[in-house]
């Protein structure tokens, strides 16, 4: 892979942001046969950090870069933002980073690099705080996304309050409520999972995971059981692991099933 770590001023947030991108290498493009200019416009997965981490994360602790170099034959960009703690949300005390992630980042890169906007070739994942944000965004927008992805997510906010009670103090400032008092609300991805279904809009592929040694383990349970009451309403994909805890060794994993499981086109042809 091609890895460039991009530096630039948000106009959404006024300061410095940075993006870790990664590229397809000259084998996955079939360079060689190619007799005119590289005109392809490319599958695009944004990745998210979890709660803690930031944009390097991903390249830095799992072997995503050496999955998609060695063991991956179609050509895939990979796009890691940096968000802080906010929880993929615009704050209401702080910094919009919602904005920045679903208007902001997509425009600048497609200008920049040639990633399609096609919903068919444009996903999202994360772990953790990340897979709480990429089922949030998948559902607030599902005509965007062809295939939504959450690892150990926080994908019962509530419950996880009620768990966490200690990082209500930190979360007042992005939710501006605790935790346990966002059900119902556009922050509750179970609200948002009956709105998409109810919008009558084409929903995305959904999958979730988790560790059954996790201490998110029941909060992804009470996803998983809510999303298969739906029935025929959603594609749903549910995979647990026995014994593993909120690790990179499980989510390492989970990326590699990731790739096979994403409903890319061969745009090489």
């Amino acid at each position: 892979m091609a890895v460039l770590e991009l530096t630039y001023r948000s106009n959404v947030l006024d300061f410095d942001q940075n993006l870790t991108v990664m590229l397809p290498e000259p084998s996955n493009l079939s360079l060689m046969d190619r007799d005119g200019p590289l005109v392809t416009e490319f599958p695009v997965l944004y990745l998210l950090h979890g709660y803690s981490d930031d944009h390097t994360s991903w390249l830095r602790r799992s072997s995503v870069e050496r999955y998609l170099t060695m063991d991956f034959d179609k050509p895939l960009v990979i796009v890691c933002p940096s968000v802080q703690n906010s929880f993929y949300e615009d704050m209401v005390h702080g910094w919009k980073y919602y904005t920045y992630l679903t208007e902001e980042v997509p425009e600048l890169l497609s200008r920049w690099i040639r990633i399609s906007r096609r919903p068919e070739d444009t996903f999202i994942a994360g772990l953790s705080m990340g897979g709480y944000g990429a089922m949030k965004i998948g559902l607030r927008h599902p005509e965007r996304f062809a295939a939504v992805a959450s690892f150990s997510g926080v994908l019962n906010l509530p419950l996880s309050g009620e768990v966490n009670e200690e990082r209500d103090n930190m979360t007042f400032n992005v939710f501006g409520m605790k935790r346990t008092e966002t059900k119902g609300t556009d922050y509750d991805v179970f609200h948002l999972l009956d709105k998409a279904i109810e919008s009558g809009k084409k929903l995305p592929k959904l999958y979730s995971s988790c560790g059954t040694a996790d201490f998110h383990y029941e909060n992804n349970l009470s996803f998983r059981d809510y999303a298969l009451s739906k029935g025929d309403a959603i594609d749903y994909t549910y995979s647990e692991t026995e014994g593993m805890e909120h690790e990179w060794k499980f989510w390492d994993a989970e990326i590699r099933k990731l790739l096979d499981w994403l409903p890319l086109r061969d745009c090489t042809k």
